[in-house]
Formats: C-alpha cells, structure tokens, sequence
C-alpha cells in the first residue's frame, strides 16, 4: 500500500499520476480536515470532496476543485435570498455536503461519513480524515482579525496581512483507528506537495499523527511545493513567512525533516541538495515536480517508486 497526506491541489495532481501506472486499490490517502467549514447550516470539507471527486472521475480537473459540469443555481437563488455565496458550491457539490451535514446530525464520525460517499461514488482507494474531530486553519489578521482559512484564501483571496496562523481545537483531535493500521501498513508513505501549514501542517501536527511519522520516517518521503521561493501554487509563500519559517526548499526541509527520511526538490533547485542533506540529514532528490499535466505527475510517480524499488512489485 502507497499512502499518501493530502490537501489542497499540488496532492491530488500528483495522486492522478500515480493513478496511470498503479490500481487505485494499492492507494490509500489521509486528507487535511481543518480546511472544514460550516457555512449556511452546511458541513463543508473541502479538501476531503477533492479526494473524493478525483477517485470517483468527477472532479473538475481544470480547477482542481468541485464536479465538472456543475451548475450553480441553487447558489445564485442564496444569492438573492441574502446567504452568503463567497464559497462557490456546485449544486451536485452542495448534495454531497448535504448528505455529510445530515449523517453529521445524526451521530455520524468524519470517517464514516467518508466511508459511506466513498461506497456510494464506487471508490476502489483508502480515504480517511486526519481526525474525526473539527478542527480549523485560522488566520489572525491586521484588518480582519480572526478568520477561517477559507475566507483568506476564497472570500479575501489572501489580499490580507497576516499577523499569525493556528490550528483551532488541534489539541483536542484524535485520529480515526484506520490512519494508524494505514501508516503502518503502508510500504511507502508520500508527504504531497500542498502547502505546508494549512493543508499539511494539520496532518503531522496532530499528535498520533506526529508520533507514526516519526516511527516510520524511513519509509515516509515529501515533496517540495515550492520552486525556488515561490509556491507551484496557492499561498504557501505568505503563510511560511508569517509563521517565521523561509520560503525556500531549505525551509520545507526543516518542517518535515522529523516526519520523513527523503525530500524531492525541483531540478533548478538542485544545487541546494548537499546543503539540505547536511543541515537536516534528509536524502535529497532533484526531479521536475512543476505538473504540466498528469503524464508530469506520472513520470514523478514512476521515478519515486524506482527510487524505492517498488515499481516491479506495483506495476
């Protein structure tokens, strides 16, 4: 089993390349919940409805988000009703919230919720939340004060100054029993690359989480967001730098250097390898990790499992 940490787009694209050599029942995916929101009396999981989408062929490739050929009706009907309509929600997307927002009143844990869509939408991969617990990316800002990561990123698009960056209620998450049997399980474990505080960060930072990692760092890889100082994609840039941390290859080594034994930096960064192999102890790889389009992200896959002499066995 190839596990996989997830969130946001730079993840998902590199999971669709891995698709196109191995069976989607060799997969397995622990998602970032703390993109969550609740918005107009609906559940809302973002990064989770990605995972989903992308395994089930409805996502909408093009954006990397949402169902391809959604409409939008029922958004712009909330519109003129008076709700807010910052967050565009399809309306097969808004069916499958509400679907996750009723089993959530009935009782319903984050993990069976995903268990259930995942059946129902015929998905042959692993997913599972990183917590069956709420927890929320939240953005302390100079004019704003504290927001949800989603009005950052979605309702301001990020043109806020950030003062700081937390994750609500991290203390208090606990993991499903499935994410434990999976890292252990797993024969390789890929840190994508989506941003490393909000889509990331949530992951490794919850405690079980961190402690798995750390045992299993031998098998346990990540892959850079960023070329050069700037992000492939997203504000991964903005957040790095309010939380003290350098936007650089060097900086993504020193976040995951207790989670992984391996980093994967883009080609053009590759004179910065021996450096990072002796400040952090890592092993670094330099490959093309900008996805032009899922061949890219295939050639990736195919050079990681070679890298890991798991290409014979998978494919």
């Amino acid at each position: 089993m190839i596990t996989f940490l997830s969130g946001g787009t730079g993840t998902p694209k590199l999971i669709q390349g891995f698709r196109t050599i191995l069976s989607d029942e060799s997969l397995s995916v622990i998602v970032n919940t703390a993109d969550d929101i609740w918005l107009s009396g609906i559940y809302i999981s973002p990064d989770v409805d990605t995972i989903l989408y992308l395994f089930s062929g409805l996502l909408d490739e093009n954006k990397f988000w949402g169902i391809k050929n959604d409409t939008f009706n029922t958004l712009k009907m909330l519109h003129l009703l008076g709700f807010p309509t910052w967050f565009n929600l399809g309306d097969q997307d808004l069916a499958v919230n509400l679907f996750r927002t009723l089993m959530i009143q009935k009782g319903r844990s984050q993990e069976d919720i995903v268990k259930a869509l995942s059946n129902l939408l015929n998905i042959e991969s692993t997913i599972i939340p990183c917590t069956n617990n709420h927890i929320e990316s939240r953005i302390i800002t100079e004019k704003k004060g504290d927001i949800h990561f989603q009005e950052f990123w979605v309702k301001y698009k990020a043109k806020v100054n950030i003062k700081q960056v937390y994750i609500k209620n991290l203390e208090s998450a606990e993991i499903p029993e499935a994410v434990r049997s999976t890292i252990e399980k797993s024969e390789l474990i890929i840190i994508g690359p989506s941003n490393p505080v909000t889509s990331i960060g949530p992951i490794i930072r919850v405690r079980e989480i961190a402690e798995l990692l750390r045992k299993h760092k031998d098998k346990t890889i990540a892959i850079s967001p960023l070329i050069g100082n700037k992000p492939v994609s997203g504000p991964t840039e903005m957040l790095m730098k309010a939380e003290g941390l350098e936007s650089t290859p060097m900086g993504i080594a020193k976040i995951y250097k207790d989670y992984c034994s391996c980093l994967i930096i883009d080609k053009t960064d590759s004179d910065m390898s021996n450096q990072i192999q002796n400040k952090t102890g890592l092993e670094v790889f330099s490959e093309e990790i900008l996805f032009k389009d899922t061949q890219d992200a295939s050639r990736l896959a195919c050079s990681i499992l070679n890298r890991r002499e798991l290409y014979d066995k998978y494919v």
